[in-house]
C-alpha cells in the first residue's frame, strides 16, 4: 500500500488515539508538493482546496474525505473524471452545529452580546445594570424561526427550537416533507420570520440566496443567523440591511470571503460573530475523526462510504 497522507489543518486529529488506522502509513500536515504524487488517500479541508490542477497532480489518489459535512472547496468535477471517490462526515457534525444555531438564535434574541458588552464598558457607573434595562426582548413563544435549508442539521435544529418554544417554519429545494408541518416558500417564509436561520451548503443554486432584494423582503425587526457556508449571503447587501435597517440584527459563524470579515460587520453592535466553529467540540471532532479515517480505509479497500460522487467512482489500477 502507498503512503496515506492526512492533510489537515487540525494537527494532530482530534482523537486520533482512538482510532483504527489499519495498516496504511499515516502523516499530518500539508503535504510537499514533491510527495503528492504518492497519496492513496486524503483527509482534508478548505485549508487545502483540491483543484483540478492539484487533483491532477495526484496520479495515485483513490479516495479524498472533507473533514466535515461541506465539500464545495473540492472539484468534484473533476475528481470523478479522474476516478477519484470524494466522501465527506454528514453524520458527525449535526448535533453540534444545530446546538450552535440554538445559540445564536437565543444570543440574537436575548440581547446577550449586546449587554455583555454594557456591563464591561460602564462597570465603573453607579447603575450599570439598570441603564440597559429599558432593552426589550422577546420569549422564545413570541418568536417565528424560520430554516433556509431542511436536511440534517437544519431539521436537528429545528427540534431544538421546537422544544424551547420557538414556532418554526422552514424551506427546502425538494418542497414539504409529508410529516414535517411549517413548509413555505422562501419569499414567504423571509416575510414571516422574526430570525432566518440558513442551514444550507453553498452550490450554485444557494449563493447568495439572501441578496439585496430577498433581504428587502424580511421585516424590519428580523434577524438572520448564517451556519451554512458564508457566499450564501451577498455580504455586501447584508451589510447594507443592517446600515439601513432594513433587518436588525445578525448572527455569522461563516463568511463570505472567509477567513476575512467584512470591516463593516466587525464595527456593527447588532451583530454577533464567530469564526466558523460549528464543529467545534471535543466528541463531534472525535467522531469526524472517526468517520473521515473510515471513510478512507474503506474505499481503499473497494468501498464507497458516505461518498458523494459514487456514481462516477471507479478505483484506480496501482
Amino acid at each position: 500500500m502507498h503512503k496515506v497522507e492526512i492533510c489537515q489543518a487540525i494537527t494532530p486529529l482530534i482523537g486520533w488515539d482512538t482510532v483504527n488506522s489499519g495498516p496504511a502509513q499515516w502523516s499530518f500536515g500539508i503535504p510537499d508538493s514533491h510527495l503528492l504524487p504518492d497519496i492513496q488517500g486524503l483527509i482534508t479541508n478548505p485549508s487545502f482546496p483540491l483543484t483540478r490542477e492539484r487533483l491532477t497532480s495526484m496520479p495515485n489518489l483513490v479516495v479524498v474525505s472533507s473533514y466535515g459535512v461541506g465539500y464545495d472547496y473540492i472539484d468534484v468535477e473533476a475528481a470523478s473524471e479522474l476516478g477519484i471517490l470524494v466522501t465527506h462526515t454528514p453524520h458527525a457534525v449535526t448535533q453540534a452545529t444545530a446546538e450552535l444555531g440554538l445559540t445564536l438564535v437565543l444570543a440574537l434574541m436575548r440581547h446577550i452580546v449586546i449587554h455583555d458588552r454594557a456591563v464591561r464598558q460602564e462597570s465603573n457607573s453607579p447603575h450599570p445594570m439598570l441603564s440597559h434595562h429599558a432593552i426589550l426582548a422577546h420569549d422564545a413563544s413570541s418568536q417565528t424561526v424560520g430554516l433556509v435549508g431542511y436536511g440534517r442539521i437544519g431539521q436537528r435544529l429545528g427540534q431544538l427550537l421546537d422544544a424551547v418554544g420557538f414556532q418554526v417554519l422552514y424551506t427546502r429545494a425538494h418542497g414539504p416533507l409529508a410529516d414535517h408541518p411549517g413548509y413555505r416558500d422562501l419569499h414567504s417564509l423571509l416575510e414571516e420570520a422574526d430570525i432566518v436561520v440558513l442551514a444550507l451548503p453553498l452550490t450554485p443554486d444557494t449563493r447568495h440566496v439572501l441578496n439585496s432584494s430577498t433581504i428587502k423582503l424580511m421585516k424590519p425587526t428580523a434577524q438572520i443567523v448564517n451556519i451554512g457556508r458564508g457566499p450564501c449571503i451577498d455580504e455586501r447587501a447584508l451589510v447594507d440591511g443592517l446600515q439601513t435597517q432594513q433587518i436588525a440584527g445578525a448572527a455569522l459563524d461563516v463568511f463570505e470571503f472567509e477567513p476575512r470579515v467584512s470591516k463593516a460587520l466587525l464595527h456593527m453592535p447588532q451583530v454577533i460573530l464567530s469564526p466558523h466553529v460549528g464543529t467545534l467540540t471535543k466528541e463531534t471532532r472525535i467522531e469526524m475523526t472517526r468517520d473521515a479515517v473510515s471513510n478512507i480505509l474503506a474505499a481503499l479497500d473497494g468501498c464507497d462510504q458516505n461518498a458523494v460522487n459514487a456514481q462516477y467512482w471507479t478505483r484506480r489500477p496501482h
